[in-house]
């Protein structure tokens, strides 16, 4: 007999193995922009893909397949009580290798979970912010739109976009930095391990 479906765990119909984030943090208004592209495994056909996201506005959604080609996604629903989004699909996405892209917005708590908003006093004794994570448990959600599931681990590729001359930092080292000439500047990091 069939194990019955856990009403907390996604559907292992996809699975993603690499993630290509993007954030852009706002530490003047406490919010942040990003964007995902997330290379997943279709292990069934699917006309939907329920993934995790809490505290986020979830924007456009595409998926394409390994040869180009795209389904069309037909909206993008969020559940906030169950933290997660569902990406309806125009058709059936059959089993293979795909890419999700999803554009999102949020706002930096002030919890210390997710991505959130912190201050210290700096040695002048001024108020400085800094945006930072704390993804134990299922706080990675309010991020970023993803699997958040400890069995679903994957690869990570960060990027961060900042104000020039603020420090930022990941879980791997620097690879690349490029001004942007607008005061901003893109830092991208090293592939993570699978995590």
């Amino acid at each position: 007999m069939p194990e019955p479906e856990q009403p907390y765990r996604l559907p292992r119909t996809v699975v993603p193995s690499r993630y290509d984030l993007t954030l852009e943090p706002d530490l003047d208004t406490g919010a942040f922009d990003g964007a995902i592209q997330v290379a997943l495994d279709i292990v069934e056909p699917v006309t939907e893909i329920v993934l995790n996201a809490n505290e986020l506005r979830l924007d456009d959604a595409t998926l394409t397949a390994a040869d180009g080609s795209q389904v069309e996604v037909s909206k993008v629903l969020t559940d906030d009580e169950a933290e997660r989004a569902t990406v309806d699909l125009a058709e059936t996405a059959e089993p293979g290798a795909w890419t999700l892209v999803i554009s999102f917005r949020g706002e930096l708590n002030p919890r210390l979970t997710g991505f959130y908003r912190s201050t210290y006093t700096d040695e002048d004794g001024r108020t400085q912010v800094v945006g930072t994570t704390h993804f134990e448990a299922t706080d990675a959600r309010m991020a970023f739109p993803c699997w958040d599931e400890p069995d679903l681990k994957a690869v990570f590729a960060t990027t961060l976009v900042v104000k020039d001359g603020l420090a930022a930092v990941s879980n791997g080292p620097e690879v690349e930095r490029e001004t942007l000439g607008d005061g901003r500047v893109r830092i991208r990091f090293a592939d993570t391990m699978k995590m």
